[in-house]
């Protein structure tokens, strides 16, 4: 299968190149730069010169590619997890996801392409008893941030399903855990949490969502066949 990323250089974007490739899937992804075409090339993908946030330049890739389907892993997060780094970067974020969000759906609508994977969460769900599933509806009765942060991705998905024309597969992923991320012992949160900077919220009894990075890319790659709808890739 022919396959595009948008994100490949992401946290989640460089396990998936490797994913794919094992699969023997061929792989483009959306380089902005040089210094992004040649991350992508030493991944083992084939670069494909583009701006996210364009809709002409990413029209023009995804008819040069012709791939049978986009993933969408579009994220400007901090290199570092700091309260100060994570706020002076959440209106980029969020400007990247929405809008190159909406340059791929007009890319995918003109172009014919066949199957659409959206990068969506799995851990800002509202309250419940037992584990949530895809049926969970998002937390958008909770505090400010994180109910900001689930109408984004409501309105993604929103967006995608409005769109016909092709084949939409939203991946609800849980929070990363693993190389290239903030969750590993080497990483910011290991860092803040042996000197003890992680407070303990109330009693300590919250269930949060985790994937581990490899498990994430092996569900996407995965996503690539299953039906359409949302699926939870776990670890």
């Amino acid at each position: 299968m022919r396959v595009l990323i948008a994100g490949a250089t992401g946290a989640i974007g460089r396990p998936l190149v490797r994913c794919l490739k094992e699969e023997r899937h061929s792989v483009f992804a959306l380089a902005r730069s040089p210094q992004s075409s040649r991350v992508v090339a030493e991944l083992g993908a084939e670069p494909v010169a583009a701006d996210a946030l364009d809709a002409a330049s990413v029209k023009a890739a995804v008819t040069l590619v012709r791939p049978d389907a986009v993933i969408n892993e579009l994220t400007a997060l901090p290199r570092h997890y700091t309260a100060e780094e994570m706020k002076a970067a959440a209106e980029h974020d969020s400007k990247v996801r929405i809008e190159g969000n909406t340059t791929l759906l007009a890319a995918l609508q003109e172009t014919g392409v066949r199957r659409y994977l959206l990068q969506s969460s799995g851990f800002w769900y509202g309250p419940g008893t037992g584990l949530a599933d895809e049926r969970a509806q998002f937390a958008f009765d909770a505090s400010p941030g994180v109910a900001a942060g689930a109408r984004r991705y409501a309105e993604l998905e929103a967006a995608a399903l409005r769109t016909p024309g092709f084949e939409l597969v939203s991946l609800r992923y849980g929070f990363f855990y693993g190389p290239g991320t903030w969750y590993i012992s080497e990483g910011d949160m290991g860092e803040q949490v042996r000197p003890q900077q992680v407070p303990v919220i109330g009693n300590g009894q919250g269930v949060w969502s985790f994937v581990h990075i490899d498990d994430a890319a092996a569900g996407t790659a995965a996503a690539l066949e299953c039906a359409s709808g949302r699926i939870q890739p776990s670890g």
